[in-house]
This record gives C-alpha cells, structure tokens and sequence, in this order.
C-alpha cells in the first residue's frame, strides 16, 4: 500500500509539473513583479537594515515580508533572472501537491480519494495565476507553511502528543509572514475538529486562542498597511448593500469555477453598474446551502469541505474592497482543497454505492481531469511576459485602461515606442485621470527627445497627483536635460523625500549636482545610489569625476579604474583616467589611457596628446 502510494504522488507530481515546467522559461511581467522585484531597492541588497525595512513596511498595501526576503535571497545568488524566480514558484507547488496528498490520507480519505484531491490542486486551471506570477510567490510560500501546520495539527488530534500542536503554531507564523491570507487558518483548524469528530465545546475554542491571536495582530496590521496605501474602498462607487451582493456573486463564481474554469483573467474589473445577475446570486447560494444542510444527515464530509472552503475565502469577497478587481484566481489557491474534498468523495460515493453509475464514474473522470489539463496548459501560455498577459486581458475585458497602460510600458523596454504611444494614448482615453499613464507617455516623448511633450504629460500627471514622487523625479530629469538646474534639483529632491526607495531620482540629482559644482553633494547622491545598483558603472565614474573636481585624485582614479573593470568597453572612462593620471603627474599612464581611449572611438585633443607623448 506505502509503494501505491509513494507511486501516486509521483505520478500526480510529474503530471502537475508537466503543466508547469515552461513556465520557468517566462519573463518577469509588469503585473506588480517590477515593484515586488526587479525595481525594489530593498531586494536587491540584504544588509542588516534593509531585513529591518522589509519586516517593518509593505510593497503596495500588501504586508508579506517573508515573501520579499526569498526575493531578496534569490536576488542576492541570481540578480534579476526570472528563471531561478519562476523555479522556485513551481517546486513550492509541487510540494505544497504533496501536502495535500499526506493531508487527505491524515483526514481519513483513502488512497484514491488522496490522489483526486491532490491532482485536483496540482493541474487545476486556477492554479496558474499562483505559480507562474512570480509575484504569487505569496502563495505558493504561504500555502507551504499553512499546510504543514494543518496536517501536524491533524497529527496532534491524532496522536495526542502537545509538541504536535505547538509545531502547527509556530508553523503558522511564517505562513502569516508569507501572506495575510494565513490567517483564516484558525477557523480552518475548527473545521477540522468537526470532521475528525471532536467535541464543539468551549474548549477548542480556548486551544486556538494562540492561533486566533496571531491572527488578530497580522489582519490589523494588513488592514492598516492597506489603509495607508489607499487601498481599502468602503461605500467608495458602491455601497456596502451593493458590495454584499459582489461578494455574494464572487462567491458563486468561485464555486462554479471549481468545477468549470471559465473565462481565466488576470484581472477582472469592477462592473460600473450592478447587473441583475448579482442580485440573483444569493438565491444560487442559498440552494448550494440547502444542499449542504441536507447533506449533515449522512455525512460530514461536505459540510466540511463546505465549511474549509467558506473560511478561506471568505475574507477575500471584496466586501471591503481593496485592489483593481473583485475576483481573482489566485485567491482559491487554499480555498479549493475543501471542494476538491468534496468532489473525491463524491467521486468515492459514485463508485462504492451506485454500482449502476460505476461503469461511466471512471472514463467521466479521466475525460474531466484530461480536459482540466488541457487547460491549464492552454492557459499558462498567457503568463509568458507582459504583452501575452495584458493582450488577454483586454482580449476578456477590452476597456481596462491599467492593461493597456502595463503593455504600453512593456512595448516600450522592446523600443517599440509607436505601439507603446498607441496603448497609453488608449488607457488616457479610457481613463483621463490617470496620472500613472500620462507619466508612462511623457518617458516616451523624453525618449524621442520631445521634451515640451514630455513635461506636459509629467505636469498633468502631478495636476491630478500632486504628490507623485516618480512624476516629479521625471520632471526633474527634463528640467535637467533643459538646464533648468534649479527647478531640477527642486523637484529632484521633493521626489526623495517623497519617496527614496525611486533610487535612480539619486543618479539624476547627483548629475544636476556635478554640472552646478555641488561636488560633495553629487558623491553623497552616487553613493546613495550606488548601494542599490553597486556594478553601475556609469555613476561610479561620474563620483570619480566629481572627486577629480576635488583634486582626490587617487580616489578618482580608484573610481575610473572600477568603472573600467565593469564596463571595459567605455572609451570615456579610459579619458577620464588619463586626465586624472595626467593632473597627477603620471605621464606614461595618462598616455596609455589616452590611447586606449582612442582605440575605443574617443576623439582625444591632438594637442593633449602631443604633449602627452613629448613628456614620455
């Protein structure tokens, strides 16, 4: 029975990984990846106080800082290759897969039944979202720990033995620390103490306070990150009536989702007005729950797997809203496996009770799980980069301006700056007051050397956001390439104080600073900026020539040498060097340089060269 087992599992794991394996292949996408990866400063370094800042704040609303240090480890062995990233995903997936296998098995399912649940979660459409988003990361990592902590819970049930019960609690600190979501768990705990039969009395209450505890503390703080953000909406377009009719429907979608995932996006918007079928959703409802009433007087297990589903849904309605969409496929990540619960034994029923029903249980089932992974690999397709997935989008949902706004930026990394231009002319139509966009469009027009272009566009971005700290640090980059040194600076500094964490504002006020003599300011900026990005060669060569101003002349020519062992293809590092070599009275080297210098397309002064080559 243990090698049937062991069998099962590896089959279910080689099939979810099937499905999973091209996306280790996918690009980062502008769907939040930027901001959680690739751009944060706080993942790209790992001193002592950067931990203390990913522990102590959050990334867009969302208070996950053990998600951010394995971004932040990862960061630190692979840079910014999406592979290791999109790897790690999967085999967490793959694991958390055979989670569910050994948890089913503990809650009584027999080996068939586990491997339905578990192949269910592995191969289902929904999934996709959670592990080919590098961002989901929070999912995958939280879902790790959170299962973990069911199944030792199961086995302190089980066993009876305290040391079970207190390695589900501390388990369930790094799954909270991983996603907020995790703190549903407690309630899932008492589920379970319904289907494993123990007592409903106050007492199982009192041994989950720990749990409940822990999860009052992250749910406050999550509440109060998101509040800081902006991002929780209360009576906000709908009112709350209206918003207990959305969760209502989110609700019914999920559930039918379960067995037919339809229409898979990566957002799905907000309707601007309520339609019937909203209002009409409780009554799906309230049918699913009388059959889920009837069901108690044969069987727990729908109740149950009812109840698991309900708990770890239920704070992600959107009854208080809180991001762009109202339904999201990687919020049934844990969600599920109650239904999944379900649907095995329900599959076991079919098999063991109604003999008559038998002979089509089995090919109905293979043909079902066929078509689910028919799917799910016909869908991961769409997370390939950010122009499959935004295409998708508004292939679903044609008039989302933050989908064509994160294209316009994608096609704009490629140089494809028309379709870039076409896509945010597209999103500022749909939505003209959206500051982000008319942001994106003035670094088109700041690209194509349109500076009037762009400025207007970063002005009506701060018009409609004042505080804007990335508007305000683009301006400051024309009003540079302007001249304007003095209104540079001005909103150049604004834009650090209103955001540091934008650490290429550093760079372009460490340039305003060199080219109005500020030296020691342009050194301290380059510094600032260089423990973010510490190979750019480019802003240690520019510290190096503001040290050279200063007549710290080793010290510049310590920079120059840095800059060259980088990027020893720079023919302007090389001049650089030779006229600190030269102001040091170091002839043959300055000539070297100089040569160098020459061989590299430099056009050197003829008469600095003659006198270079007189003295040797």
């Amino acid at each position: 029975m243990r090698r049937t087992r062991w069998l099962l599992l590896a089959g279910i794991l080689i099939i979810t990984f099937l499905i999973f394996r091209s996306a280790a292949g996918f690009d980062f996408v502008n769907w939040d990846d930027d901001v959680n990866v690739t751009e944060n400063p706080y993942v790209k370094d790992l001193p002592a106080q950067n931990i203390r800042h990913i522990f102590t704040s959050h990334v867009i609303g969302n208070y996950n800082p053990l998600t951010t240090l394995s971004f932040a480890v990862e960061y630190h062995f692979f840079g910014d290759r999406p592979k290791a990233y999109h790897t790690t995903n999967i085999l967490l997936h793959l694991l958390c897969t055979s989670f569910v296998f050994w948890l089913m098995l503990l809650l009584g399912m027999n080996t068939r039944g586990a491997f339905i649940v578990a192949l269910l979660f592995g191969i289902h459409p929904l999934r996709i979202e959670s592990v080919a988003w590098v961002t989901e990361r929070k999912d995958v990592l939280f879902g790790f720990f959170y299962l973990l902590s069911l199944i030792t819970y199961v086995l302190f049930v089980k066993r009876k033995k305290k040391r079970y019960f207190f390695f589900s609690l501390l388990l369930f600190i790094p799954s909270l620390l991983s996603k907020i979501q995790a703190v549903a768990l407690p309630l899932a705990l008492l589920a379970v103490d319904y289907l494993m039969r123990r007592p409903l009395k106050m007492r199982l209450l009192y041994e989950k306070i720990p749990f409940f505890i822990l999860s009052l503390i992250t749910g406050l703080i999550g509440i109060h990150f998101l509040r800081v953000m902006g991002s929780l909406a209360v009576n906000e377009v709908f009112t709350f009536v209206q918003r207990l009719f959305i969760g209502a429907y989110s609700l019914s979608v999920y559930l039918i989702k379960s067995i037919v995932p339809y229409q898979m996006s990566a957002l799905y918007p907000y309707p601007k007005t309520i339609p019937l079928i909203y209002y009409l959703s409780p009554l799906f409802l309230a049918a699913v729950v009388y059959l889920v009433v009837r069901s108690a007087r044969h069987t727990r297990d729908v109740v149950f797997g009812t109840l698991f589903f309900l708990v770890n849904v239920i704070f992600l309605l959107q009854v208080v809203g809180a991001g762009q969409g109202f339904i999201a496929d990687r919020f049934t990540y844990i969600p599920y496996i109650g239904l999944f619960f379900i649907y095995a034994r329900g599959f076991e029923y079919v098999v063991n009770k109604r003999r008559k029903l038998r002979p089509l249980a089995y090919p109905l089932g293979m043909a079902y799980l066929v078509a689910i992974f028919a799917l799910s690999v016909n869908h991961i397709a769409v997370w390939q980069n950010s122009e499959t997935l935004f295409t998708d989008v508004l292939k679903k949902h044609p008039n989302i301006p933050v989908a064509y706004n994160n294209r316009g930026r994608y096609y704009r990394t490629l140089n494809q700056r028309n379709k870039a231009l076409a896509d945010y002319n597209k999103a500022i139509a749909l939505n003209p007051e959206g500051y982000a966009t008319y942001n994106n469009r003035g670094k088109i027009y700041f690209d194509l050397n349109d500076d009037d272009r762009a400025l207007a566009d970063y002005n009506k971005a701060l018009e409609i956001k004042p505080d804007y700290a990335e508007a305000l640090a683009n301006r400051g980059a024309v009003y540079g390439k302007k001249g304007d040194y003095a209104l540079s600076a001005a909103d150049l500094t604004k834009a650090i104080e209103l955001d540091s964490a934008h650490y290429n504002t550093f760079s372009n006020r460490a340039l305003v600073y060199y080219n109005t003599g500020k030296y020691e300011e342009a050194i301290a900026d380059c510094n600032s900026f260089l423990r973010y990005e510490p190979e750019n060669a480019d802003m240690i060569n520019l510290r190096g020539l503001s040290k050279r101003m200063l007549n710290r002349l080793p010290e510049a020519i310590a920079d120059y040498t840095l800059a060259i062992r980088i990027n020893p293809g720079q023919g302007a590092f090389y001049q650089n060097r030779s006229l600190a070599y030269f102001t040091a009275g170091d002839m043959e080297k300055a000539l070297g340089d100089a040569e160098q210098a020459e061989a590299l397309g430099i056009k050197m002064n003829a008469a600095y060269m003659q006198q270079l080559r007189g003295k040797r």
